[in-house]
């Protein structure tokens, strides 16, 4: 199995990968979002392995009414859109940023600056695209005046704040510690709890993914030094079951098996359990472990390990 990544790239390579690697992530992904690998396989005549239509084919605007969105055919989602907008705040601070520059900056641009939204296939206000655990950034901040660090608490725990981490983790390349630090910070204002805690984890593997020579293991490694509670257990887990994997096909089901005691939501994305995403010390979202453990099973490779 590889266990290196690619360590001729400069970090301006590592950085537009990084970006770019996640909105192809997100494209894959979208169609597919919330359904069983089993409602997948029937869906698509297998496992999903490239561009795809949406769900309900051309019903996408009416099959599910609240959700009006054209998940397919490449498009991003709010996870692109939410990562583009912390974008933005960074190049308007020019410097680090808090649980306030969300307050200050993020908040408004959601709610005042019509963008391209590929899933409406028109232009609209960010805010009128991203998920409720999105819309309470506007709702806890902008109407509510609540104090920046402590918005997130009451939201639903999710994976919603770790979704758009990324550019805190390449603002701070090869400082895992700092990256974490900011990431907790800044996601305060959106999450709390382990939903927060995945948000930090998942900057500081990005900002370890960035030091010279880095390896899936020493990626592991760096998030395992800052993870706290249900999240560095369930980090753990994964990744002793991922070790014996180098085909994420016959992952799927250990790697399964190995989180579920931490995850909330269960089987059913679509009927989660009365504890899910409620505020725990003992849980974790099911993403992160997931993806990290993916990671190793992929040696590193970027295709088999978004594949996975």
């Amino acid at each position: 199995m590889t266990t290196t990544l690619e360590t001729t790239l400069a970090l301006d390579d590592r950085i537009a990968g990084s970006l770019i690697g996640a909105a192809v992530g997100d494209a894959l992904g979208g169609p597919v979002e919330g359904y069983t690998p089993e409602q997948i396989v029937e869906r698509h005549g297998g496992r999903v392995h490239g561009i795809v239509g949406p769900w309900n084919g051309d019903a996408w605007r009416t099959a599910r009414p609240i959700a009006p969105y054209h998940k397919g055919d490449g498009h991003i989602t709010d996870d692109t859109l939410m990562t583009h907008a912390l974008i933005r705040v960074y190049a308007t601070v020019r410097d680090h940023l808090d649980a306030y520059a969300v307050a200050d900056h993020l908040v408004p641009d959601l709610m005042s600056n019509p963008r391209w939204i590929p899933e409406l296939e028109a232009e609209a206000l960010p805010l009128q695209r991203v998920f409720l655990a999105e819309k309470w950034i506007v709702a806890r901040l902008h109407y509510g005046h609540n104090d920046p660090r402590e918005a997130g608490a009451g939201n639903i725990v999710n994976c919603g704040a770790a979704m758009y981490m990324a550019p805190v983790g390449l603002v701070n390349a090869a400082h895992p510690a700092a990256a974490y630090a900011e990431a907790i910070d800044v996601a305060g204002a959106h999450q709390s709890s382990y939903g927060r805690e995945a948000a930090g984890v998942f900057a500081a593997a990005v900002a370890a993914a960035c030091l010279p020579g880095a390896t899936p293991a020493s990626v592991i490694d760096s998030c395992l030094s800052l993870a706290k509670d249900g999240t560095a257990s369930a980090i753990e887990a994964v990744a002793e079951v991922a070790a014996d994997h180098s085909d994420f096909e016959s992952a799927m089901a250990p790697l399964r098996v190995a989180v579920a005691p931490f995850d909330t939501v269960g089987p059913d994305y679509r009927a989660p359990t009365l504890a899910a995403r409620r505020p725990s010390r003992l849980h974790a979202i099911e993403e992160l472990p997931i993806a990290l453990g993916m990671l190793l099973v992929g040696g590193g490779d970027y295709r088999r390990t978004v594949l996975g």
